[in-house]
């Protein structure tokens, strides 16, 4: 017999990546894929704990599923490891979880519940070695692939739970890494995003390569140099970066490897030094905003994306004007922004002088417009250009696509054909404050 499942991920691109391989395990061992979780004998739940009243939010939506079909409900991921045991008293219909690094035993676990040999199963080990032994095992490529090379962190941001749930770092090994991105390249990947927690820190064995390095250990900038010799790759990008660990060589290395996107991911989190130091980000304002500068004159086209987070404990309005002025100086492409929210078991979130709901929605209105100022300016500078588009998805009108340039724009186009998983040579005609509108010129 045949069981179906449902799986909802959270969260960030390294969960969407766990997510996927879930997927392509649970299919290749005779699990089928079912959109309805009403529908589903096992209802999956891959979370994120980076947010404020996680463990709530899924109580309430487990509670929201009343189906008869339903025999398992499993969550995993960072929930998962954060709750540990606690889960199941704070959710009694959950009887499977699961951490990050143990997703590739699933289909031994599933099957024990559905054929009653177990009433209730917890694994929250860290197997990571055999976790990624599984990735090359796909069910589908799509043009643009994600592979995962990195995971964890040593930082422990005091507003993280990173280092707690995902753990400390790991890097892949570069022959595995490798091995992986000619897998995906054979079965029709394009674009390559080589992903984790803190991908500039990554630090792989290297012992039996001798391309382009003979360390044992390779840097990021070693590794994006030997992929870039595969044959059948058109874009390759990496994230998420830390601002400390960037180096010169890393930059330079953009202009060494054409297919590398001139456009990186570089968080900062806040423009002051204060609030900086009580992130434990380590590193100034002036030290962040240098290494920008030095990268704008080592590659003249680079340009740059960050995360902020207003209202951290202890934020005066000083500190906010501080955020701003580093905005106005930085001059992002694209920018990603959060109110601060509690997360549990960290530093942050026993910090006295936390910071009003109200201020922190006024700070972030005035964050977010600050931002959208530079948004619009390189919006605007397209019209006119002719770019090349990944075509991602489809739009919310008819016959039309949505897509991404080199630097993360959305392009909205026009096709009476499907370009899905296309890239396609555009002339850019106008733009608003979140998009460009183009043209297809073939």
């Amino acid at each position: 017999m045949s069981y179906s499942f449902y799986i909802k991920v959270y969260g960030c691109q390294m969960n969407d990546y766990d997510g996927q391989r879930i997927e392509d395990i649970l299919v290749l061992n005779g699990f089928i894929k079912e959109n309805n979780p009403l529908n589903a004998d096992i209802v999956i739940f891959y979370t994120c704990n980076i947010r404020e009243k996680a463990v709530h939010k899924l109580e309430s939506t487990i509670g929201m599923i009343k189906s008869n079909k339903t025999k398992v409900i499993a969550v995993g991921g960072c929930v998962a490891q954060a709750e540990k045991d606690n889960i199941f008293k704070r959710i009694p219909r959950v009887n499977l979880s699961f951490g990050p690094s143990t997703y590739h035993k699933l289909p031994e676990y599933l099957n024990d519940l559905l054929h009653g040999k177990k009433k209730r199963i917890i694994d929250l080990n860290n197997y990571r070695l055999e976790k990624f032994d599984i990735s090359n095992k796909r069910k589908e490529v799509t043009t643009s692939a994600y592979v995962a090379i990195q995971e964890g962190c040593d930082n422990f941001c005091t507003y993280c739970v990173v280092p707690y749930t995902r753990g400390r770092e790991y890097s892949r090994p570069v022959i595995d890494v490798i091995n992986e991105v000619k897998y995906l390249v054979a079965n029709g990947a394009k674009e390559i995003v080589l992903g984790g927690q803190n991908v500039n820190s990554y630090h792989g064995e290297a012992p039996y390569i001798t391309i382009g390095s003979n360390r044992k250990t390779w840097r990021i900038e070693e590794l994006i140099k030997a992929i870039s010799t595969i044959d059948g790759i058109k874009r390759l990008r990496y994230l998420t970066s830390h601002p400390k660990d960037f180096t010169v060589e890393l930059m330079k290395v953009h202009n060494e490897v054409p297919m590398l996107v001139p456009f990186v991911h570089i968080p900062v989190q806040s423009g002051s030094d204060k609030i900086l130091k009580l992130m434990n980000r380590n590193h100034t304002a002036r030290e962040y905003l240098d290494k920008l500068k030095l990268f704008r004159d080592i590659c003249p086209d680079i340009q740059f994306s960050s995360d902020f987070i207003v209202g951290f404990p202890g934020e005066t309005e000083e500190d906010f004007n501080d955020t701003l002025k580093l905005v106005e100086e930085a001059k992002y492409t694209l920018s990603f922004y959060f109110k601060y929210s509690v997360r549990p078991n960290t530093p942050a979130a026993k910090m006295t002088n936390q910071i009003d709901e109200k201020i922190k929605e006024e700070r972030l209105a005035k964050l977010i417009k600050a931002l959208l100022k530079d948004q619009v300016y390189y919006n605007n500078e397209l019209v006119g250009t002719t770019q090349e588009i990944l075509i991602t998805k489809k739009g919310k009108r008819k016959n039309q696509y949505i897509g991404k340039n080199v630097y993360m724009q959305s392009v909205i186009i026009n096709s009476n054909e499907n370009i899905i998983d296309q890239f396609k040579t555009t002339l850019i005609e106008s733009a608003s404050e979140n998009c460009v509108f183009g043209k297809l010129l073939d």
